[in-house]
């Protein structure tokens, strides 16, 4: 009888410590309780969001405006992690997003998820929303005018406008106005011999950072990270490469700006195969105090 009671007893301690350990929070503070990083690239937390074993693929991380919500892309999936009392909560796969869409995007509220899907030709590219409701989150519904035809990436603004790229090659912005997106107005970014792909604009549209083949470079090849700041009278000022601190000879695309443009997130990666099996991929981020002038900060 004695025997029967210790076991319940002991049995009991144990339940209670693993009822402890599993009830601890994914993580706690902003940006998950990250250290910030310097004006050098780092990974985006480690054994977290990024897994760095050797072809694993975490891209495309990205906060709502009140940094309480961030989602990314894993594998092909679409996740998302939320700061609620104080801590986050593990990533949980969005399951009305369907497998390999591209280039995941919050709204600022966090309550609508955007991403882009492509299709045999000619229709290309196309970009897609998903809601949250009471029940979760929305099937995906096509966009359509004025983000088509679309250069695959995208990025938001504080105020919802849409940033995209066109599959010629050209930069345009997509204002939120009376809860729809009705016209694009092209932004007049002189990119000079650079492609210009996958635009990541600031909140306020202050400034842009978009991805380049390296000049001279054959398509598919290595791809460099480009700062553009816009002027009050609406003109952009020349891409320039963001050097060292961000580049490698590596794959660098997918910027993210911060809602409080203090980082960049974006994307480094081994290869553009976009396989798991072949590729590496993990979410880094960077202070951008030292690349932007002050008064952008």
């Amino acid at each position: 009888m004695m025997k029967t009671h210790l076991y319940i007893f002991v049995g009991c301690i144990v339940l209670t410590i693993c009822s402890v350990a599993l009830a601890e929070p994914f993580a706690k503070g902003p940006y998950l309780g990250q250290t910030p990083p310097g004006s050098t690239a780092q990974i985006f937390a480690p054994g977290l969001i990024c897994d760095t074993r050797p072809h694993r693929w975490e891209s495309h991380g990205h906060f709502s405006a009140d940094g309480n919500t961030f989602c990314y892309r894993r594998l092909g999936f679409v996740y998302i992690t939320e700061h609620t009392d104080q801590a986050w909560t593990p990533p949980k796969r969005i399951k009305s997003i369907p497998y390999r869409s591209w280039s995941p995007c919050l709204s600022p509220d966090a309550n609508s998820i955007y991403f882009s899907r492509r299709y045999d030709p000619p229709k290309g590219w196309s970009l897609h929303r998903c809601m949250r409701t009471s029940e979760g989150w929305s099937s995906p519904k096509e966009l359509g005018p004025p983000f088509n035809p679309l250069g695959a990436a995208f990025s938001v603004t504080a105020d919802n406008s849409i940033c995209f790229i066109t599959d010629r090659g050209r930069f345009w912005i997509a204002p939120f106005v009376g809860n729809t997106w009705s016209q694009a107005i092209k932004l007049p970014v002189e990119k000079g011999n650079l492609k210009g792909c996958h635009p990541g604009i600031a909140p306020d549209a202050s400034f842009m950072v978009f991805y380049s083949i390296r000049p001279g470079a054959l398509d598919g090849t290595e791809t460099n990270l480009y700062l553009t700041l816009r002027r009050p009278d609406g003109t952009w000022t020349e891409p320039r490469n963001m050097g060292p601190g961000v580049n490698t000879g590596y794959y660098e695309f997918g910027a993210r700006i911060s809602p409080d443009k203090k980082y960049m997130f974006f994307t480094r990666s081994t290869g553009w195969n976009l396989n798991r099996f072949n590729d590496t991929a993990d979410i880094y981020w960077v202070e951008l105090k030292d690349y932007l002038p002050e008064s952008y900060r």
